[in-house]
């Protein structure tokens, strides 16, 4: 579930607790967690110190001081969660991360789907991402006009596709479509620029304040930050998960429906 306003969220936190420390040991136990080679090799980065913690869309890029880059993401449950070394260890850990005088970074999933792999950090951008677009808030609104002129598809399922836009899901591609007044079923090249420079504005101002909100916990409560605690944006909600209740603009009711495979909310009196 987390994408890029509650990854940036964890970004954050990480930078602010573990950047300058040094790594002094990993251990794995879940296999499914590193699957892209051999658990062992995470041991590369043992006595390492962090020197940055990027994100692209919805990955974390742990940076070494010797050019080593441990990638991150979260997927559906993964979870980061700053503990004292020693502290009991919950279920569903699956890789613990000991930093010098800066206790341990655990990796908690439940449903296995998040990953932990060592990139080869010599290229940049890192081959292993490059099937990725541009991050999400770093997209322009010329970027986005050429992208939807040769594009048919709807548009939730142009904002979701990493391919294209990198850091959108489900929640925010409903409420960016709820932002700039545009239904999620329109076909991209049906778009006008004003309608793209809308668009553009709204990504940006739904994603920044997600982030100022420090991201969305839903009634799974499966997103935490690094300290447990859960985001507020889910309060601010304004098309997502809203069907029957009244659009905070019109207040005729909002709807679901079904497009490029994917439920969208929206409001069919205030989006065209």
């Amino acid at each position: 579930m987390p994408e890029l306003p509650e990854v940036e969220t964890v970004r954050r936190d990480l930078a602010a607790m573990y950047v300058g420390r040094a790594l002094d040991r990993v251990v794995v136990t879940g296999r499914r967690t590193v699957r892209r080679h051999l658990p062992e090799r995470l041991s590369a980065v043992e006595g390492r110190a962090l020197t940055r913690i990027g994100r692209r869309g919805k990955y974390l890029l742990f940076e070494w001081d010797d050019g080593q880059v441990l990638v991150a993401h979260l997927r559906m449950s993964g979870q980061f969660v700053a503990v004292p070394t020693g502290a009991p260890t919950a279920p569903h850990t699956h890789a613990v991360l000991s930093f010098d005088g800066a206790g341990e970074l655990r990796f908690i999933d439940p449903r296995t789907f998040g990953e932990l792999f060592l990139a080869d950090g010599a290229h940049r951008p890192l081959a292993e991402l490059s099937h990725m677009g541009p991050d999400a808030l770093e997209v322009t609104p010329a970027y986005l006009a050429g992208l939807f002129a040769r594009r048919r598809a709807p548009l939730k399922a142009l904002l979701v596709d990493q391919r294209a836009v990198a850091g959108i899901g489900n929640i925010y591609a409903d409420e960016i479509c709820w932002e700039a007044k545009l239904r999620p079923d329109r076909a991209g090249t049906s778009l006008s620029r004003r309608e793209v420079n809308r668009l553009s504005a709204a990504i940006r101002a739904v994603l920044e304040a997600a982030i100022s909100a420090r991201g969305s916990t839903l009634s799974d409560q499966r997103y935490r930050d690094l300290y447990g605690a859960v985001g507020a944006y889910q309060s601010q909600h304004r098309a997502y998960g809203r069907a029957g209740r009244p659009c905070p603009r019109c207040g005729r009711p909002v709807q679901r429906l079904r497009t490029g495979g994917k439920s969208a909310y929206f409001c069919p009196h205030c989006q065209r």
